[in-house]
């Protein structure tokens, strides 16, 4: 299992090759720029089944969304250094 992290928008291609490399069991993470993918309606075809989405809020809402808008969970400071501290493998 890993956590792959998001940093780019959607629209440079290696946040797509970062989604691509998510397995069943993995979890995303977008931060900085790539909070945009979490205010996506598609954001979860992007993935395979099985693969957990999250966001870092301040990011997110630094860029003008709101939480409701947010197609996945949120999750502050603290809960990324949970999801590292979980995973076996951090990509990227």
């Amino acid at each position: 299992m890993a956590l792959i992290i998001v940093k780019k928008s959607p629209s440079e291609k290696i946040s797509q090759f970062l989604l691509n490399l998510a397995l069943p069991q993995d979890k995303v993470l977008f931060v900085q720029d790539g909070v945009i993918f979490a205010a996506c309606k598609n954001v979860k075809n992007l993935v395979k089944e099985g693969v957990e989405l999250f966001a870092l809020k301040e990011d997110f809402i630094a860029r003008g969304f709101d939480e409701k808008d947010s197609e996945v969970t949120l999750v502050d400071y603290d809960g990324w250094v949970e999801l590292i501290e979980k995973e076996e493998k951090v990509i990227s």
